[in-house]
């Protein structure tokens, strides 16, 4: 018997990539309006929690409760990847500049460049788990030791270090080429050239004044939390099947409300692949419409992960045959 080829099992049921016919046009239109006051809110109390998290890694500073400040702040800190992410789409704020600018600072917050992001980001909306286009595919989830190892984040850091280091000099991987068109390669360089001086700029500052601030409240924070950012990350397409059907290829996952406020509502990830052009705002609306139809929605994150090891498990200890 000859094996199944994943390029055409992904092939499979195309039709449903866009499955506007499940709901009406009446219903649609006023979900996808998007508007500032919305994005402002979420915005002004991500950032009130920022504050708020710095302000108790300071108190917990040369005590024995160092490690959960640290990690306290880091994990509002990494989740600036939602806005980063709404204001990408252009859907955080229907003010242009407004999602231009959030982009920007958040992007430098995280070390994600916008430009690059919102590309290759495209290319996972175009070819979401198509097992060699899809750009934002996770590999490792694959595997049941490749997945521990994906949640340990030294892959995606991997990742970010080595773009600051390809992209300034403007090289691009075959699989980049595929999602950057060529009048657009240079402007990416250009914006990984500022990025990089920016965080040199930033180190030169650090050095020369003797500060550790961005160390305290910026580095290490992230570095301790991004492994919950991963662990989101993951569970949005990992151990759904690599296959081109939207209902079928993304997770939803109820949670806690101010988990999915810390999200900007991008627990309902089904539902924002399926309209992407709906805001972050409307998804808790959309989901209401659409949870009949998706196949993946489970019950917190602790239920995903445990279905996904358990998956993973079995497919690696499984008899060859």
């Amino acid at each position: 018997m000859s094996e199944t080829n994943p390029i055409n099992e992904w092939s499979l049921g195309n039709s449903q990539r866009r499955p506007s016919q499940l709901i009406s046009l009446e219903i649609l239109k006023p979900l996808q309006k998007r508007q500032d006051n919305q994005g402002l809110l979420f915005l002004i109390v991500h950032l009130g929690l920022l504050v708020l998290t710095g302000y108790v890694l300071q108190l917990t500073m040369e005590t024995p409760w160092l490690i959960f400040g640290l990690v306290l702040h880091g994990v509002v800190l990494v989740h600036l990847f939602a806005p980063f992410h709404e204001a990408t789409h252009q859907s955080a704020f229907l003010t242009r500049w407004l999602n231009q600018v959030v982009a920007w600072f958040t992007g430098l917050v995280i070390m994600i460049p916008p430009l690059y992001f919102k590309l290759e980001h495209a290319a996972h909306h175009t070819y979401t788990q198509h097992p060699e286009k899809d750009p934002e595919s996770i590999p490792q989830a694959r595997t049941f030791w490749g997945y521990w190892y994906y949640l340990t984040a030294i892959p995606y850091f991997k990742g970010v270090l080595k773009n600051l280091v390809r992209h300034p000099q403007g090289q691009f991987s075959e699989l980049e080429q595929s999602f950057i068109p060529e009048r657009l390669r240079e402007k990416v360089q250009r914006e990984a050239q500022g990025m990089l001086l920016f965080y040199l700029l930033l180190l030169g500052g650090s050095l020369l004044s003797g500060s550790a601030l961005l160390f305290w409240y910026w580095l290490l924070p992230r570095i301790l939390a991004e492994p919950v950012m991963r662990l989101m990350r993951i569970s949005e397409h990992g151990g759904c099947p690599w296959i081109a059907d939207l209902l079928r290829n993304t997770r939803t996952t109820l949670t806690l409300h101010p988990i999915r406020w810390l999200a900007w509502n991008m627990t309902f990830h089904a539902e924002h692949h399926a309209f992407p052009n709906i805001p972050f705002h409307a998804l808790p609306a959309l989901h209401q419409h659409l949870k009949s139809h998706l196949e993946n929605v489970d019950q917190g994150y602790l239920f995903s992960h445990r279905k996904l090891i358990q998956q993973l498990y079995r497919q690696d200890h499984s008899p060859v045959i």
